[in-house]
């Protein structure tokens, strides 16, 4: 069920995320969270990333991405964890990584992944989908286009494209969580892990 919807956020709000984009801060971080390659980030995916964005009463990214979606999609979400992110081809460039497809899939804790791309209308900087993890080749590429969402359920094995064409690749990743059943799963892992 991979869906692509173009033109996601409205002129005027896709206005405001970019506004929100270019001033917030952004940390050095990487993918996979779980594996870290002996400490040097750049022996794995290496990402730039905003603090997940929360909700409040005031206009902000996060209600702008909620409302957005629910409009868009017609499906109403129970969590969001969404974050903008940034790559940058110099770091990509000197990763073992470069060129390679490393598939994976997103945490069983969410029912759908995705993001939105901002800056790119290429092919290579787009999202590769994969029937397999050990596969060669992807089975579908979405090429990246200024903002367009691509969103699957999370247990889709996918992987950034690892040959980027611009300078640097801006994305909003998202994982949505809408079932009853992981809702409460998630709960429950939350409550534990107090």
């Amino acid at each position: 069920m991979l869906q692509i919807i173009n033109n996601f956020y409205s002129p005027q709000n896709l206005g405001l995320i970019m506004f929100n984009f270019l001033n917030m801060h952004f940390e050095t971080n990487h993918q996979s969270y779980t594996n870290y390659y002996g400490g040097d980030r750049k022996l794995s995916y290496p990402t730039w990333e905003t603090v997940h964005l929360q909700d409040s009463k005031y206009i902000n990214p996060y209600k702008i991405f909620k409302d957005t979606w629910i409009e868009k999609t017609k499906i109403k979400p129970l969590h969001i964890n969404t974050f903008f992110r940034k790559t940058k081809l110099e770091e990509c460039k000197k990763s073992p990584s470069w060129k390679q497809y490393k598939p994976h899939k997103d945490s069983s804790n969410n029912d759908l992944a995705g993001l939105i791309y901002f800056n790119s209308s290429f092919l290579r900087d787009g999202t590769f989908i994969f029937n397999e993890s050990f596969e060669y080749e992807p089975t579908l590429i979405v090429g990246s286009q200024p903002n367009r969402c691509v969103y699957y359920p999370s247990d889709v094995w996918h992987s950034p494209s690892m040959e980027q064409n611009v300078q640097e690749r801006w994305t909003q990743p998202f994982f949505i969580i809408y079932k009853d059943e992981t809702y409460k799963k998630f709960l429950d892992k939350k409550e534990v892990d107090k």
